[in-house]
Parts: structure tokens; C-alpha cells; sequence
């Protein structure tokens, strides 16, 4: 028997301990390995991508604030004068 086959499990008893199985500890380590690697992948990406956001939006600053057009006042169209008209009229009436 090997030291390492034991792991004391958090919240048990004091001395109590499970025996893992030498096939159940080395797919733990591999899944470990697994996921450290994606952690640095996701990390690198994070980073990639906040480093862009910054860039754009420095970029956006200097360009100046950028404003809808829908929401400035412009020339109406005739069908919407019509409808101003229209509702103009049923207001008098």
C-alpha cells in the first residue's frame, strides 16, 4: 500500500480516510492537467478580448461621441405631414 492511495476527505471524521483506486487518482490528475490547460486558453482569450474592447473603444473616443440620427429632428416626409395634418384636424374637430 502506497501513502497516496488515501485521501482524507474534507468534513469526515479525524483519522477516517478512503482508499481511491489507482485508476480513479491518474484520471484525476489527467482531468486536472485538462483543465489547467483550458484555464490558460480561456484566460489568453479573456485577455485577447479585453484588449480589443479597449483598443475600440479608444478609438471611438477619439473619433468623437457618436449620436442616433433617429433621434435628431430632420425633414419630414410628405406622408408624415399628411398624418401631422390628419391628426392635427381631428384635434380641432
Amino acid at each position: 500500500m502506497n501513502v497516496n492511495d488515501f485521501v482524507i476527505l474534507p468534513g469526515s471524521k479525524a483519522g477516517t480516510s478512503v482508499r481511491l483506486k489507482v485508476k480513479t487518482v491518474k484520471e484525476l490528475q489527467l482531468e486536472k492537467a485538462q483543465l489547467e490547460t483550458e484555464n490558460k486558453e480561456l484566460e489568453k482569450r479573456l485577455w485577447q478580448l479585453q484588449s480589443n474592447m479597449s483598443r475600440e473603444k479608444e478609438e471611438r473616443r477619439k473619433l468623437g461621441a457618436y449620436h442616433w440620427k433617429s433621434g435628431q429632428a430632420g425633414l419630414t416626409t410628405t406622408q408624415a405631414r399628411a398624418v401631422a395634418r390628419n391628426n392635427d384636424n381631428t384635434k380641432k374637430v
